[in-house]
């Protein structure tokens, strides 16, 4: 398809939020992404009212510009015009003050604390117990005869490893799910954003705040080896209060349950569906690392990523004014042939393999290594035990797309 003109573009009224999500149950990574880029490096989507972003040297730009900014309030609020906004004040209270949605110096003394906190030394002592988390789910799941990786490894798994990093006692652990979905959900557009959804994500915010406070109470008044202990520690040196450590804490463990999981069944569907490739890693499973970091950039579980215009400038040849919002697709992005040598294939050896799975530049995401720490063990436990693992046929793989922003599976039925 030829690309549109601006103006040809103006008058299509294809090009809206249903398409997309309708464009991301029905097609492949790879068309999605052809959907997406087919209309120019950078395109004005007129339903949604903001600018996309397919080109990978100006999305760089984006990620890592000051004049481009990670807080994204009034565009949340834009979002919600039929919902009274005394409802999420709470919400809002602990959202504002992420690091993700923080610029500057803000930014950068929140992330050093929470780096801090979910420090190499910490992961390292936590991943013999991740190792024993993934084969414990998965020898369960084999008594089945079959796995469900959905709900058998990839929702269990992060949840379980990120409620003993926070220290979250077990009764209160599903709370604790039900509570990120909701947020995640929320946060992400996946929301109708009627009073009665800003009551629900109200309320997961108000739950998870209060038990992180009283928590770091309980740390405060006698130190741990964990997480909160580590960054109460240091939150006098960046000059942080208790609400910003709370918001911190909330953050990575809602981003690091639903995305990790998100990812993990995007990478295992890529792995069972793309010819040859479970063989090629069943007889060398060396590969997988450089493997794992393929399929992140060929199904990423983030779709978009998303910033503020904060000063004019242009993008490309785009004229962008304050205010204006840039949407950067992660799926066109990762398939930019000035940047990859044949960028739709999968390449298990690929080197040098940059991405925007994990986001970008100043904000990339501070939980990586500890989310890949995970697939790596699951994956390798799965290839080289079940060397007959495969999708089932009779039971399809069920995508889930709950909005703009995330993109996993619902179901997915694995025979070994």
């Amino acid at each position: 398809m030829d690309q549109q003109t601006a103006s040809e573009w103006d008058n299509d009224q294809q090009f809206n939020e249903p398409t997309i999500m309708r464009k991301k149950h029905s097609c492949t990574p790879n068309e999605l992404a052809d959907f997406l880029k087919e209309r120019g490096d950078v395109y004005w989507w007129p339903a949604g009212g903001f600018f996309v972003v397919t080109d990978f040297q100006l999305a760089k730009e984006v990620m890592t510009s000051k004049q481009y900014s990670a807080d994204r309030s009034s565009f949340f609020i834009s979002r919600m015009p039929n919902l009274d906004l005394a409802l999420i004040k709470d919400f809002f209270s602990v959202v504002q003050k992420m690091m993700v949605m923080s610029d500057d110096d803000e930014h950068k003394n929140r992330r050093r604390m929470a780096a801090l906190g979910i420090n190499d030394g910490l992961v390292d002592r936590y991943t013999p117990i991740i190792e024993k988390t993934v084969d414990k789910l998965i020898n369960k799941a084999k008594q089945k005869g079959y796995i469900e990786f959905v709900d058998d490894i990839a929702e269990p798994l992060p949840s379980t490893v990120l409620a003993d990093i926070f220290c979250i006692d077990e009764k209160h652990r599903k709370d604790f799910y039900k509570w990120s979905k909701n947020m995640t959900q929320f946060f992400g557009g996946a929301s109708k954003y009627r009073n009665e959804d800003g009551i629900e994500v109200n309320e997961s915010a108000t739950q998870m705040r209060n038990y992180f406070a009283n928590l770091i109470d309980n740390r405060t008044r006698e130190p741990q080896d964990d997480f909160i202990s580590a960054i109460i520690e240091h939150k006098e040196e960046f000059k942080l209060d208790i609400s910003e450590v709370i918001s911190q804490a909330v953050m990575m463990l809602v981003a690091g349950q639903v995305t990790t999981t998100d990812q993990l069944c995007n990478n295992m569907y890529t792995m069972m569906s793309t010819p040859n490739i479970f063989e090629q890693l069943r007889e060398n499973i060396d590969l997988l690392p450089t493997a794992l970091e393929e399929f992140n950039r060929l199904d990423p579980g983030v779709t978009f990523l998303f910033r503020v215009v904060r000063e004019e400038t242009f993008l490309g040849k785009q004229k962008v004014k304050p205010g204006d919002v840039i949407f950067v697709a992660s799926h066109v992005i990762n398939r930019d042939p000035k940047i990859y040598e044949r960028p739709y294939e999968c390449i298990l050896d690929r080197s040098k393999n940059v991405h925007f799975a994990y986001g970008y530049g100043s904000h990339f995401c501070i939980g990586a290594r500890l989310a890949k720490i995970q697939m790596s063990f699951c994956f390798h436990k799965l290839i080289t035990q079940y060397p007959n693992l495969r999708l089932d046929p009779n039971r399809l793989s069920k995508r889930k797309h709950y909005s703009l922003a995330f993109s996993g599976f619902d179901s997915m039925h694995l025979l070994f």
